[in-house]
């Protein structure tokens, strides 16, 4: 028998609890017998009479007692030494109830962990069979996802056991999560926790936040008011952070400093990026669940948003000068319920009394005020002490549910105050006029959508635009953001009094038919969107006026009489990012050459082809035009020949001429068929040769009106084309012309192959080609006209062959070099 068999079996954690059970019980009882025996002893050899007579005893008593005296302390001191012993048992016993205390909580969070266990364990079995089927390899990332978040699940019920001294009995339930619907709970609460504030990893993130400096906590902060595992686009942290001021501050570059502010951030792991397939960069950044349980209690503490005591951000910006806009999931408040239902028609001596009188006392301890603003407040309460609430007020109550009346009040007297408005979960952000003209110091109003889902998009409607007039009181507004919201067909004239505005937000605006004519007055207008505002009709010449606009997205080129053009758009000085939407056939894009030759700093562009820019049948009707008359002509052709058979054949049969004549007959007949046929032949060589020369015209054409000044193509770094509707590339999508091009995209259309002049090579390094059915080469010229390319992405492109791509079509050149 090997060695190996000979040893005992470990241990179980109920086996250390009995043996530690028994062993207490085995210290008390020894304690118990010993504490008897000291007692016991202590009773003999102490005197039996406690009078104090030595007053009345002679010498020799004297001396006797002074000796019984010495006798007793003698043995007073040796059960002090035998009880000793005793005291040290009994902390024995104590730590090890304490020991038997913490097995139970450790035999406790065995159980509660078991089903989590077998969570992880199916997760590495899922990875594990992915890894060994080549078409499952994709999951594997999705899995490996899910598998790090419930590590940081257990890792959290395994705080929360440690330190607590019992579980949650819903701890488990955030770990119930399958792959097959991909749903998860919510994670344990922490927020709040006295045992979490006090635990190693609240410490280690408080550490890390006062490691950064005044900007970079606030630019942190931001993240605290999004819901557990939220994904947060770059684009909306650089529109939040550029409305709060906090970067781009003193000149410096805007996108570099938020580059390097997330850069820190994922560094010391407070944040985290979210990497998506064929991706190089993220877009997107999320935090865990103890670092946002952490930022929303600093954000608390500072004051930068106020959150009910779930953690969650709340509509109350009484106490902060910022608020969220949230979907109510509460009932309407006690308060404004009963006056609704008309309880407090008899109620206003009731409401002096109360919490209106309190008000005033608090009021009156803060000392004196302005007389103005205390006349206000004193005609708002006014208006409650007759016992019904002012329109503006029940409005406000609307929409923000004050949980009392007193913070309706001081809300109501403070939204001049607001600086930020950000519209987190709401339905339906309508804002009460009154109001909206009212919040004067507004910088940041966000009543947009902001999620990044690939689902679903949260419905955002408005059912009247007239609240939208009070843009005219906002002179600090820097952000506004409208993203996602229908029911706002146009803007009012009132937007161009937003002397301060630097972010316009007006993505997915599907009703948003116009813009204002004035729109050139926001001079320091930076940001314009625009994209996916399929109604946009008409866009304003005055949009060349705004001189310091960098992106402009969603730009359409239309028919419209008066409308800005790609020439208007090249008067900007400072435009860096542009996006085209073609509307319209005759916009033609080797004569937009010309214009983009004269743009100064233009760097990405993206030109699309929506279904009315398309063409009709002009070029389609061109290039088949032989086709089309060779068909026609055979048809002729044919009719030809066979009716000049027919005709030598009966005619003058039933006037008994001879085979002789018939035969002349037959032939003269056939002849002409023939001369006309050959008539028809030329007619579809001269039209064929027409079409020819009409497209060589073109080109050469084109080619004579090359733009001379090539400085604004040539610093483009980033170009691409969305279903391009001609076989052939523009006349300037040449190597010569794009000399700084490093990123080159087509997706989509009938593009069938790209210009390559004198053998020129291209510079660009990232090539992406999708859903071209036309477009023809293989992998050999591709490393030959891209000599620096690092990264390849072909997607359903049939006739592009030999190209070492992996399952997603996607190539990259490190990897290959690993």
């Amino acid at each position: 028998m090997s060695s190996t068999d000979d040893k005992p079996p470990p241990l179980s954690i109920q086996d250390i609890n009995n043996i530690i059970t028994k062993l207490r019980n085995l210290l008390t009882s020894d304690c118990a017998e010993a504490e008897i025996a000291v007692a016991t002893n202590t009773a003999a050899n102490n005197p039996t009479g406690n009078e104090q007579d030595g007053s009345n005893r002679t010498g020799n008593e004297q001396d006797g007692t002074n000796k019984q005296d010495g006798d007793a302390n003698q043995a007073q001191e040796t059960n002090d030494e035998k009880k000793e012993p005793l005291y040290e048992l009994g902390k024995l016993c104590k730590e090890l109830d304490y020991m038997i205390r913490s097995f139970q909580e450790l035999e406790n969070l065995k159980n509660s962990l078991r089903e989590p266990f077998e969570t992880l364990e199916a997760n590495v079995n899922d990875i594990v069979s992915d890894l060994e089927k080549d078409e499952l390899r994709k999951q594997v990332h999705h899995n490996l996802r899910v598998f790090r978040n419930n590590i940081t699940r257990v890792k959290i019920l395994i705080l929360l056991q440690l330190q607590a001294a019992s579980i949650n009995s819903d701890g488990n339930r955030a770990l119930q999560t399958t792959f097959a619907t991909g749903e998860a709970g919510d994670l344990p609460h922490l927020y709040g926790e006295h045992i979490f504030e006090n635990s190693y990893y609240f410490k280690e993130i408080e550490e890390k936040y006062e490691g950064l400096d005044v900007r970079q906590k606030l630019c942190l902060l931001c993240f605290s008011i999004f819901p557990e595992n939220a994904e947060i686009k770059k684009r909306f942290l650089r529109f939040w952070w550029v409305g709060e001021n906090l970067i781009a501050r003193n000149g410096k570059d805007e996108m570099g400093d938020l580059n390097d502010t997330l850069t820190t951030f994922v560094e010391k792991r407070l944040i985290e990026p979210v990497l998506k397939k064929n991706r190089l960069q993220p877009r997107s950044y999320k935090v865990t669940p103890i670092v946002r349980s952490c930022l929303i209690h600093f954000a608390k503490k500072e004051g930068f948003f106020d959150y009910d005591r779930d953690g969650k951000p709340i509509m109350d910006f009484s106490s902060c000068n910022k608020a969220c806009m949230v979907k109510s999931e509460r009932a309407t408040a006690s308060w404004f319920a009963d006056y609704l239902k008309g309880n407090d028609k008899d109620g206003n001596e009731r409401a002096t009394a109360s919490w209106f009188a309190d008000y005033l006392k608090g009021n009156e301890q803060d000392g004196n005020s302005e007389k103005p603003k205390e006349q206000e407040r004193h005609q708002e309460q006014g208006k409650l002490l007759q016992g019904k609430l002012s329109a503006d007020l029940v409005k406000l109550q609307m929409l923000f549910n004050f949980p009392h009346e007193n913070t309706l009040i001081r809300a109501s007297q403070q939204i001049d105050k607001l600086q930020t408005l950000f519209n987190l979960s709401k339905q339906f952000p309508d804002l009460p006029t009154e109001w909206f003209s009212k919040m004067t110091g507004i910088k940041v109003l966000y009543l947009g959508r902001w999620e990044a889902t690939a689902g679903q998009a949260r419905h955002i409607e408005v059912e009247d635009i007239e609240f939208l007039k009070g843009f005219k009181n906002m002179k600090n507004l820097r952000l506004l953001s409208l993203q996602g919201i229908s029911g706002i067909p146009k803007l009012p004239t009132t937007l161009c009094k937003l002397e301060n505005l630097r972010i316009l937000d007006l993505r997915a605006c599907h009703d948003l038919e116009k813009l204002p004519d004035r729109i050139g007055s926001l001079k320091k207008l930076t940001y314009l969107d625009l994209s996916e505002c399929y109604l946009l009709d008409y866009i304003p010449q005055q949009l060349n006026k705004l001189s310091e606009l960098q992106v402009l997205k969603g730009f359409v080129i239309l028919e419209a009489k008066n409308s800005c053009t790609l020439d208007d758009l090249s008067e900007l000085p400072s435009l860096r990012k542009l996006s085209v939407n073609v509307n319209t056939t005759k916009f033609n894009i080797d004569e937009a050459g010309d214009a983009l030759a004269k743009f100064q700093k233009l760097e990405k562009l993206r030109i699309a082809w929506g279904w009315g820019g398309m063409p009709g049948k002009e070029d389609s009707t061109l290039d088949s035009s032989s086709e089309q008359q060779q068909s026609k002509t055979k048809k002729k052709q044919a009719s030809s020949i066979s009716s000049a058979a027919a005709k030598a054949s009966t005619d003058k049969v039933n006037k008994g001429e001879d085979k002789g004549n018939r035969e002349r007959s037959a032939v003269a007949a056939a002849g002409e068929a023939n001369s006309k046929t050959a008539k028809l032949g030329g007619g579809l060589r001269r039209t064929a040769n027409i079409a020819l020369m009409a497209k060589k015209w073109r080109r050469l054409s084109m080619k004579e009106r090359e733009p001379q000044n090539l400085e604004g193509l040539e610093r483009l770094v980033k170009l691409d084309l969305q279903c391009f509707p001609r076989s052939e590339p523009p006349t300037w999508l040449v190597p010569r012309k794009m000399k700084k091009l490093t990123n080159l995209s087509i997706r989509g259309g009938r593009l069938g192959y790209l210009n390559h002049e004198d053998g020129q090579k291209w510079n660009a390094d990232t090539l992406r080609l999708k859903f071209l059915v036309n477009f023809k080469t293989n992998w050999k010229e591709m490393q030959q006209r891209f000599p620096n390319l690092k990264y390849l992405e072909n997607l359903r492109c049939p006739r592009i062959t030999f190209c070492p791509c992996d399952a997603n079509g996607v190539w990259q050149k490190f990897v290959q070099s690993k």
